[in-house]
């Protein structure tokens, strides 16, 4: 049987809990009103930027390291399509859209990169 400290106790938690389920979804929608970017680097260099936003599609190649991928975007997503790679992980990464998801193909050295243009973004803390 709960006691009277049991119940405040467990009130207490699922305020907790809900309150950090409000604060993802602020964060989550927050960021996706955002414009956002796309790099895409090869073997380091960046080869590829373009703006990420509803009714902007396309696809393109890009040659890797010694093979290819195809990155496909539309609708605020971006996505590794096709690669000749042998696992095919960054092709099952699937779609992207929020700052600072990626995709790499190791294989190939290729990086698909979703990035905020708000300078205000904070991307490491060194003290």
């Amino acid at each position: 049987m709960l006691t009277k400290a049991d119940k405040w106790l467990i009130v207490v938690l699922v305020i907790f809990a809900l309150s950090g389920i409000g604060l993802n979804i602020y964060y989550i929608s927050g960021e996706s009103s955002h414009a956002r970017s796309v790099v895409i680097t090869v073997d380091g260099q960046i080869t590829k930027t373009f703006p990420l936003r509803q009714g902007y599609a396309g696809e393109f190649r890009i040659g890797g390291y010694n093979g290819f991928n195809v990155v496909e975007y539309k609708d605020g997503r971006v996505r590794i399509k096709e690669a000749d790679c042998p696992d095919q992980i960054c092709v099952q990464s699937g779609w992207i859209s929020i700052p600072p998801q990626q995709i790499v193909c190791l294989p190939y050295r290729v990086v698909v990169k979703v990035i905020s243009d708000n300078s205000t973004d904070v991307d490491d803390i060194v003290r």
